[in-house]
């Protein structure tokens, strides 16, 4: 989607969109039936939709998912399932794909999105090499089916109002193995992605509520100024050392903005406050990481 044709989106009649998370999960793939299958116009239609930061962080998360697999389908409900009760670290998972790579066996804690989902991407070993280090696939697991369990979280590791739980894996069938290392290529880019497409998401619902939010024109314009910015960004290949450092400015000024907005929250509509966490910083997970892609980024453009 071209810059015009998303400024045409963001000025069209202001609506507050869903803000009930199972509704919004429930009408996604609906009200995106007729949407490109790609991960940019997938991911502005669906912010389009959102009235809340836990649906528009819903609609970031669907379509980061689609820009590592691209062959999703376009009516899938996915979530993306890596950490073990150790974290993420490759050391650490343990869930196995079988030696003919017909199943899995296992455990993964914090599936987020997994409750409703259709189609499970999960990291799994297949040994390690010659060095003892772990190596990981990822595969597509279809949801539900009777070999997998659902374990709901308790209230104290529940946040922001997303489907979650825990999963148990015993002998079960996979949809397709994705052989590539799946560190490299799905686990360590994922977060970055998530983060720039969740915050670029959150910004068009939150300005498509226009006056309702209790921001003054300036403030909505910067606003606009983020997103433009969030659009080249997420249609680049967020990899090469000028890539990064347009990737980072957008994130610092996002989360810049974001602080500056707590003194207008008073002003917005009571009923629309409560379906945000304005006191709530964002793009605090993954700081170190971020800022290690930056510094080295510079080191490159630099020489």
């Amino acid at each position: 989607m071209d810059t015009n044709e998303l400024l045409d989106h963001l000025m069209g009649d202001a609506t507050q969109g869903y803000t009930d998370v199972a509704d919004f999960v429930e009408q996604l793939p609906v009200r995106l039936a007729d949407v490109p299958n790609n991960p940019q116009d997938r991911l502005i239609h669906g912010a389009l939709l959102a009235g809340s930061q836990a649906t528009a962080g819903i609609a970031g998360h669907q379509a980061a998912i689609r820009r590592l697999f691209p062959d999703t389908a376009s009516n899938a409900v996915t979530a993306f399932c890596v950490s073990e009760d150790r974290g993420p670290h490759p050391r650490y998972i343990k869930t196995a794909l079988a030696a003919d790579e017909q199943s899995i066996t296992g455990k993964k804690m914090w599936g987020t999105m997994a409750p409703p989902s259709t189609t499970l991407y999960v990291a799994a070993s297949v040994g390690q090499d010659k060095s003892g280090n772990n190596q990981l696939v990822m595969v597509a697991v279809d949801n539900p089916q009777p070999s997998i369990k659902q374990i709901p979280l308790p209230p104290e590791r529940q946040a922001g109002g997303l489907p979650i739980c825990d999963l148990e894996f015993a002998q079960t069938p996979v949809a397709r193995v994705y052989k590539d290392d799946a560190y490299e290529n799905y686990i360590k880019p994922f977060r970055l992605i998530e983060d720039v497409f969740s915050t670029f998401a959150t910004q068009i619902a939150l300005f498509r509520l226009g006056a309702r939010t209790g921001l003054d024109r300036t403030a909505r314009e910067d606003l606009l100024g983020l997103i433009m910015q969030g659009n080249s960004v997420v249609t680049s290949g967020m990899h090469t050392p000028a890539e990064i450092l347009l990737l980072t400015s957008y994130l610092r000024g996002s989360q810049r903005h974001w602080g500056e907005l707590a003194s207008a929250w008073h002003r917005s509509d009571p009923a629309l406050f409560k379906h945000w966490q304005p006191g709530r910083m964002i793009l605090t997970v993954a700081a170190r990481a971020r800022d290690k892609r930056r510094t080295n980024a510079w080191s490159d453009m630099e020489g």
